[in-house]
């Protein structure tokens, strides 16, 4: 292991290469090559200078400048739909989304406005400050950029989506037409476990469990799912009526269908069950039940994904 070096030896290293900076510095060898590269962002032909610190921020502060732009467009774009939504507003369907879309805005602008102050106290530092530490913040301020301007593209991207589903009740119906065959092909996947289970000798009683629990999660949020896509099928009927476009159709008789299988399949988990299993898994189930119970259409399933990540934890 290196020697660490004390805070007055890691101010000289202006003048020094960068790899013997990083050996100065280093406290894990492991650690060697990701200081170097750290270090490079303040070096000229090899030499770290202090110097190089007012280039390195004025690259970091394009990327932050770009960041920041992607942001504006994003919220830019949310008014439009915001808009758009205005004659539909009242239906759940829509103001959630709404909702949901302003949720994740506010959280792209509070990384955002963090991302300018960084690059200020960055300056702070450039007359006298610890020159590794100076390369970390620029490299870690312009990882941040990035990825707030990859939320803000995503984000835009998903609002003009959100737009042309607003405006074009075709979509919507094929949309929801999609979603439910989903749901039916996530059904097959989970009576394929189900029988994969019914035959799995060749697995250790571990393996076994694990996998009938990941199923039995799996099974109730599909519950949640169906119950979700009848909530929408009527908004969208109802949106249908208002705007005397078409309705999706043969929803209600599809949506029957795949409930039928999915209570079979339940039923099918059910019987090929250990017991053990039963018993050990018992209340992490009835927990997760009282925890989906209590979420109505339109279902928040980032909210849904937080409680079964959870559940599943629980199990392991």
């Amino acid at each position: 292991m290196t020697e660490v070096k004390s805070d007055d030896e890691r101010a000289d290293l202006d003048g020094l290469s960068v790899g013997r900076a990083a050996d100065i510095i280093a406290d894990d060898e492991e650690r060697v090559s990701e200081m170097r590269e750290t270090l490079a962002i303040l070096a000229q032909d090899g030499t770290i200078r202090r110097s190089a610190v007012d280039d390195a921020v004025a690259n970091a502060s394009m990327v932050v400048t770009t960041a920041e732009t992607r942001v504006e467009l994003a919220a830019g774009k949310l008014d439009s739909a915001r808009k758009t939504a205005v004659p539909v507003s009242d239906l759940d369907l829509v103001s959630a989304r709404i909702t949901s879309f302003e949720e994740r805005l506010h959280a792209i602008e509070d990384r955002a406005d963090t991302l300018g102050e960084a690059i200020q106290e960055i300056l702070s530092m450039k007359t006298d400050g610890d020159l590794y530490e100076i390369a970390r913040r620029i490299r870690r301020v312009t990882n941040a950029a990035t990825e707030t301007q990859r939320a803000a593209d995503d984000l835009q991207l998903e609002l003009e989506s959100f737009e042309g589903w607003l405006t074009n009740a075709d979509r919507r119906a094929d949309e929801l037409v999609d979603d439910v065959e989903a749901v039916a092909e996530s059904i097959n996947e989970l009576d394929t476990v189900a029988e994969a289970l019914a035959g799995a000798d060749g697995d250790s009683e571990s393996e076994k469990a694990q996998t009938w629990i990941a199923a039995m999660i799996r099974h109730r949020v599909v519950s949640l799912m169906i119950v979700d896509l009848r909530a929408e099928s009527a908004a969208l009927r109802r949106w249908a009526e208002r705007e005397s476009s078409r309705p999706p159709s043969a929803i209600e008789p599809r949506l029957d269908e795949i409930e039928t299988s999915h209570e079979a399949v339940g039923e099918r988990l059910t019987a090929h069950a250990n017991p053990k299993w039963t018993a050990q898994y018992g209340d992490q189930l009835t927990a997760l039940d009282e925890a989906l119970d209590s979420m109505e259409p339109p279902v928040a399933w980032d909210e849904v994904e937080a409680i079964t990540t959870e559940h599943r934890s629980e199990g392991t």
